[in-house]
């Protein structure tokens, strides 16, 4: 570790320049909208562990073939999405986040692991890695998380880069909702933590089966039109297709934002026409959008979703239930959006459901007051 120290020491100015020119951005994928489409993330992964001299060669997504120490303890996400689906498994083993935690996290999570020092993210339009700190911090492994997408190859040349100019080494597991638990599998293996990583993989597995048993049967005239606004104008949005709708497919919704994908996290900015125009049935908001106005403002009012009073704000607390960033959060969000949209198919006691996630996932033991507040 003291040579991946000195190696990471020398080689820091050169990571956060080619970051800030974005060549090492490539392979970020928590914050990027795509079609949705991936294979299972246990397809192509897995790990062999040998005995003798405690090592293991890990084989991630991208078909990378990585050393690693066979026991490891001290893990370091790159980004926002790697560090939830991280401190869901092994919030032990975290030795810290990519950005502050928030007041949100810090009601949920215990001050033990909120406690931990920030690095920075590795990646994106904001990244901002304190290299210093992340080598202070002492990670055996760096793990990304997110989608494969553009070319393979350069993803694979840039993930090549980083772990040489950070001298840690540096794997990348392909997380999509509908493989959520293949991931969580994955993962554990390479943890040593197969047994706790099944619990999560088989609740997000009957949680999707149980979803697209159901939306198989609702005939397409019969699927609800749903708008996804965020913003403090309630005019972003996220494009049909995009990786952060991808509950709203999960439940069998129609998203009404047919329009092209663009890149970034931001999404789509769109016209009061447009939206007009779109008609839908059900408008979700994002936090901090337009729920508590809308009602009341009259570019709004025409809107048959704000007539009969289908707008509704999507959960929050400590990460949105449908996006934001687009990792395990959803999972529960499949039933919460689910059961909003269609309750005679998606027959959920939403406060139980709420409970259960949050002490499997987050360890937390919400009170039904709690759940309730979540809920609205």
């Amino acid at each position: 570790m003291k040579k991946h120290r000195i190696s990471a020491l020398i080689l820091s100015l050169a990571l956060l320049c080619s970051m800030a020119a974005g060549c090492a951005a490539k392979p970020a994928a928590a914050s990027s909208a795509a079609p949705v489409s991936a294979p299972p993330a246990s397809a192509s992964a897995s790990a062999s562990a040998s005995a003798k001299d405690g090592t293991q060669t890990f084989t991630d997504s991208p078909g990378r073939a990585v050393d690693l120490p066979a026991d490891l303890q001290r893990v370091a996400p790159s980004g926002s999405m790697a560090q939830i689906i991280l401190y869901t498994l092994a919030p032990d083993k975290l030795v810290g986040w990519t950005s502050n935690p928030s007041k949100s996290m810090k009601q949920y999570f215990d001050a033990k692991y909120t406690d931990l020092p920030t690095f920075g993210t590795f990646y994106g339009k904001n990244a901002d890695l304190n290299t210093e700190a992340l080598i202070a911090a002492d990670p055996q492994v760096v793990i990304d998380m997110g989608e494969i997408k553009g070319d393979k190859d350069k993803m694979i040349a840039d993930l090549d880069s980083l772990q040489t100019q950070i001298g840690i080494p540096v794997v990348f597991i392909d997380y999509h909702l509908q493989t959520s638990g293949d991931s969580y599998t994955m993962l554990g293996k390479l943890l040593s933590m197969e047994s706790e990583a099944q619990k999560l993989a088989d609740y997000c597995n009957k949680t999707i089966a149980q979803a697209n048993e159901i939306v198989a049967k609702i005939p397409e005239e019969k699927r609800v039109k749903v708008y996804y606004g965020e913003g403090d104008t309630g005019l972003q949005t996220n494009p049909r297709g995009s990786f952060h709708c991808e509950v709203l497919d999960m439940v069998g919704a129609i998203n009404v934002a047919d329009i092209p994908i663009t890149s970034g996290s931001g999404g789509n900015q769109i016209s009061m026409e447009q939206l007009l125009l779109w008609a839908p049935d059900v408008m979700i908001l994002g936090p901090d959008s337009i729920y508590k106005t809308i009602g009341t403002d009259p570019l709004f009012k025409d809107l048959t979703a704000v007539k009969e009073n289908r707008v509704h704000q999507i959960p929050s607390g400590p990460y949105n239930w449908v996006d934001r960033p687009p990792a395990v959060n959803r999972v529960i969000g499949i039933k919460w959006l689910g059961n909003l949209l269609y309750p005679d198919l998606f027959k959920y006691d939403m406060v139980a459901e709420a409970k259960e996630f949050y002490s499997l996932f987050y360890h937390y033991d919400l009170t039904d007051a709690e759940a309730k507040t979540i809920l609205g």
